[in-house]
C-alpha cells in the first residue's frame, strides 16, 4: 500500500465568490450553482439557483465539468459528493478532479473522504464559522492500494449505499405516516382548540454564562448548532463547558431544565424541538435557544413535538410581508405561537400510534 497526496492525485480547486448586489447574473441564468446544501446523499444532480455567463465571468468561480467530486471546506465541513452535470461553485466548495494516468478510481477518493468526516472537522478553525483550507485539502494523505482492490472496495460500498437508500426510504415512508396521522385527526378538522404556547409553558431561556466563565471541562455547553446535532442524532462537538460548581449553583437556583421541558432553536435554523431527558447534563446558550417549561398537563409530548414539525406550525415562523423565514424567534413571539389542543385522550391515541411507527424506524 502506498500513501500519496490527494494534491498529487489530484487537480483541486475552490469554488468562486459570486456578485450578489447584481440581480441580472441570476434573473434568467442557465449555470447551475452548487451550494453547501445542494450536496444530499452524496450526489448533485439539481440546483436552485442558476447563474448567467456574465454573472459567471464577473466572479471569481468557474465551471466543474460532470464527474468532479465536491468537498465542502467551510461551515460544514467535510461532505463530499459527486456532481451529475456541468456546474459553478461557491466558495465554501471545492472541486476534485484526477490527473492523467494517475492509477486510482475517483470513486475510491470520494468514498476515503467520506470515511474522514469527522477527523477532517478536527481541523477545522474559525470562532463564527468552522472552515479548512485548500491547502488542508490537498494535503490530506490517501491510501493507494492495487486498481483490483480498490474496485472491489467500491463494489462492496455501492451496494452498502444502496442498502442505506433503500432504509432511508423506508423511514421516510414512516414519517410521512405520522405527518398523514396527523393531519387527519388534527388538521382536517375545525373543532380542535386552538391556545397560545405561553397558555402551556413559562417561556424563558438559560441565565446567561459570560465567556469568562466557560472552561475546558465539566458539563458540556451546547450551541444552537450542538443542540440541533443533538436532535438530528448527530455528533455534538463540544467546544466550551460550565464549571461543575457552576452548573450545581445553576440546578440549586432551578435554572437547569427538567425532564419533559422542550428546547426550541431561535435564530438561525429555528423552530428545531429537544424533549429534555431524564438523564441529560448540559447547559446552553441564552438568546439563541428558548426552553419551554410546563405549566401543566394539557399537552402529550409526542403530540407536541410532531405538532412543531408540521407546516400548519412553522408557518408562524415566516415573515408576513416578504414569505422568507423570519432570522431570530424572540421569547415574546415564542409565548404567542399557536398550538391546537386537542382532547388529551385523542393527544394520548395519536401518541400510541407513533410510538408503534418509532419502534419499526428504530427496527
Amino acid at each position: 500500500m502506498n500513501y500519496v497526496r490527494l494534491g498529487d492525485l489530484c487537480v483541486i480547486n475552490s469554488g468562486g465568490t459570486p456578485r450578489r448586489n447584481n440581480e441580472s447574473y441570476w434573473k434568467n441564468g442557465d449555470i447551475p450553482w452548487v451550494k453547501i446544501s445542494d450536496l444530499k446523499n452524496g450526489i448533485v444532480e439539481s440546483t436552485e439557483e442558476f447563474i448567467t455567463l456574465d454573472g459567471l465571468n464577473n466572479s471569481s468561480a468557474k465551471i466543474f465539468p460532470k464527474g468532479t467530486l465536491l468537498y465542502t471546506i467551510f461551515a460544514t465541513i467535510g461532505e463530499v459528493a459527486i456532481l451529475k452535470m456541468d456546474a459553478a461553485t461557491n466558495q465554501a466548495i471545492v472541486g476534485i478532479q484526477l490527473k492523467e494516468n494517475k492509477k486510482v478510481y475517483l470513486k475510491y477518493i470520494y468514498y476515503y473522504l467520506k470515511s474522514q468526516t469527522n477527523n477532517i472537522k478536527q481541523l477545522g478553525r474559525g470562532v463564527a464559522q468552522n472552515n479548512i483550507n485548500l491547502s488542508v485539502v490537498k494535503n490530506m494523505i490517501i491510501p493507494i492500494v492495487s486498481l483490483e482492490k480498490q474496485r472491489n472496495i467500491i463494489a462492496t460500498l455501492n451496494k452498502l449505499e444502496k442498502i442505506k437508500e433503500n432504509r432511508i426510504t423506508i423511514l421516510n415512508c414512516l414519517d410521512d405516516l405520522i405527518k398523514s396521522r396527523f393531519d387527519e385527526l388534527f388538521l382536517d378538522t375545525h373543532a380542535i382548540e386552538i391556545i397560545e404556547i405561553g397558555e402551556l409553558f413559562e417561556v424563558g431561556s438559560s441565565k446567561r454564562i459570560l465567556q469568562s466563565e466557560l472552561t475546558a471541562y465539566g458539563v458540556p455547553f451546547y450551541r444552537v448548532t450542538d443542540l440541533i446535532n443533538r436532535i438530528n442524532d448527530k455528533t455534538v462537538d463540544i467546544k466550551q463547558y460550565v464549571d461543575e460548581f457552576k452548573y450545581m449553583t445553576l440546578i440549586k437556583d432551578k435554572y437547569v431544565p427538567q425532564a419533559g421541558d422542550f428546547l426550541i432553536t431561535a435564530r438561525g435554523t429555528i423552530g428545531k424541538i429537544y424533549e429534555v431527558k431524564q438523564n441529560d447534563r448540559f447547559y446552553f446558550q441564552d438568546g439563541m435557544i428558548t426552553w419551554l417549561k410546563r405549566k401543566n398537563n394539557y399537552i402529550n409530548s409526542l403530540f407536541f413535538m410532531e405538532l412543531v414539525k408540521t407546516d400548519w406550525f412553522r408557518r408562524q415562523f415566516y415573515s408576513s410581508n416578504n414569505g422568507t423565514t423570519i432570522s431570530y424567534l424572540s421569547i415574546t413571539d415564542t409565548r404567542h405561537l399557536k398550538v391546537l389542543l386537542p382532547s388529551i385522550n385523542l393527544q394520548k391515541q395519536f401518541a400510541q400510534e407513533v410510538n408503534q411507527i418509532n419502534k419499526l424506524k428504530f427496527a
